[in-house]
Formats: structure tokens, C-alpha cells, sequence
């Protein structure tokens, strides 16, 4: 009759199969991880434009049905836009109207911004302010001299854009876009220059990896649509 005996130990090849498979595990586990981290960030993103153009929409209401500004081209978030808010400042208008619990903060500085940004002093988001026809102006209004107001939220089906072979082309509130994600990428397709202050402070690329979130002008948020008819270089202040 043979002994009894017990293994307590692993051999050398059980153990390496074993460390096999978890890394295994583990390459298959972390870019799903990445990419939800990343979603979770673009969705977040999404939510508060969402909540920017309910409060836009509100301001709206109130005024005439006149939007918000005159704007600038960079849009701050609270910490960097004073207080109350600088001239320009989309703040300045909406932040009676943000229906947030975190308040204007909350909504003005996304994760994804957060952790792409290099200077406090950063624009988060950029406003269409190209001259639309044929108010030969933003929809924002101008800040200069001559002084002229938003356009109304209804004034938005009359825009035209002048196309690149000079024909007017309709403007659809669903593909204009209002207000979009800061980077130096998109800026520089805007035809703002990358040597220009603010726009050094920005993220180098898209903070979500290749796209910009958009808020359009009926409103719905969706990934960035930019068209020969709405790429107009702005006149950045």
C-alpha cells in the first residue's frame, strides 16, 4: 500500500499558465475600460450642452425670442469668466436659466475638458459666430462698433450661406451648429490662428479622440457637422 500524499505546491509551467491568462484577461479588460471611461466623459459632455440649449432656448423665451449676446467666438467657464461673467460671455445670459444642481460650473467645465485642458484660463467651447446672410452678421450679434443684437431663434430658417461657387445655400436648424468643443485643431479649420493667445491655452486635439460634441441650433446635441457652407473663417476677438 503506496503512502499518502498531498501537492501543496504550483509547478513552475502552472504557475506561468496561470499569469498567461490573466494578462490575457487583463489586455482584453483595459481598452474596454478606456473607452467606457471615455464615453462616460462624451456623454457627460453631451448632457451639459443638452442643458445649455434648454437654458438658451429659456433666455429665448424671455427676450423676445432673441438669443443670447452679442458673443464672442471663446466661451469660458465660470472660473475663468469673471464675476459676474466678461462681455461676450454666453454666462453673462444663461446662467439664470441653467436648471443644474451644480450650477453653472458644473455644466461649463465637462470632465473630458477637465483633463485635457493645460491653463485654467482656457476656452470649453467655441460659438458659430460666422456672418450669416442676409443679416450680414452672427447670430450672436457683433461686438463692435455697430452694435447689433442677436438674431431670434426664428430668424435662424431665413440664414444663408454664401457657398464656395457663391450661391446661396439654405441654412436647417438641425445642421447649423451653435456651440461646439474648444481645440486647437478645430479652431485652426475655423481659420482662427494657433498663434493667437486663447488659442494656445486650448487642448491640442478633440478631448473625446477625434470628435468634437455640437449643439445645434434646434437645440439636439450630436458630434460635430462641418460643411464647406458653415466653415466660414469667424472674426475672433
Amino acid at each position: 500500500m503506496k503512502p499518502f500524499s498531498t501537492r501543496l505546491a504550483f509547478t513552475l509551467l502552472e504557475i506561468v499558465v496561470v499569469l498567461g491568462i490573466i494578462a490575457m484577461f487583463l489586455a482584453l479588460l483595459v481598452p474596454f475600460a478606456l473607452r467606457a471611461r471615455d464615453g462616460g466623459r462624451s456623454a457627460q459632455c453631451v448632457r451639459n450642452m443638452q442643458i445649455i440649449g434648454g437654458a438658451i432656448a429659456a433666455y429665448a423665451e424671455q427676450h423676445d425670442g432673441r438669443l443670447p449676446g452679442p458673443l464672442t467666438i471663446d466661451q469660458y467657464p465660470t472660473d475663468s469668466a469673471g464675476v459676474p461673467p466678461r462681455d461676450g460671455q454666453m454666462l453673462k445670459y444663461i446662467t439664470p436659466y441653467l436648471e443644474t444642481s451644480g450650477g453653472a460650473r458644473a455644466v461649463f467645465t465637462f470632465p473630458g475638458w477637465q483633463k485635457a485642458r493645460r491653463a485654467t484660463d482656457s476656452a470649453v467651447f467655441v460659438a458659430n459666430v460666422e456672418i450669416v446672410k442676409p443679416f450680414e452678421q452672427s447670430p450672436w450679434g457683433d461686438m463692435d462698433s455697430k452694435g447689433k443684437g442677436p438674431l431670434k431663434v426664428s430668424d435662424i430658417r431665413s440664414v444663408v450661406f454664401q457657398g464656395i461657387d457663391e450661391k446661396a445655400i439654405p441654412a436647417n436648424p438641425a445642421t447649423f451648429w451653435a456651440l461646439t468643443e474648444a481645440d486647437q485643431m478645430l479652431v485652426s479649420v475655423l481659420g482662427v490662428s494657433r498663434t493667437d493667445p486663447w488659442v494656445q491655452r486650448l487642448p491640442s486635439k478633440a478631448v473625446h479622440g477625434g470628435y468634437q460634441n455640437a449643439l445645434y441650433f434646434d437645440w439636439h446635441v450630436d458630434r460635430l457637422l462641418l460643411t464647406n457652407s458653415n466653415v466660414a473663417p469667424p472674426t475672433a476677438e
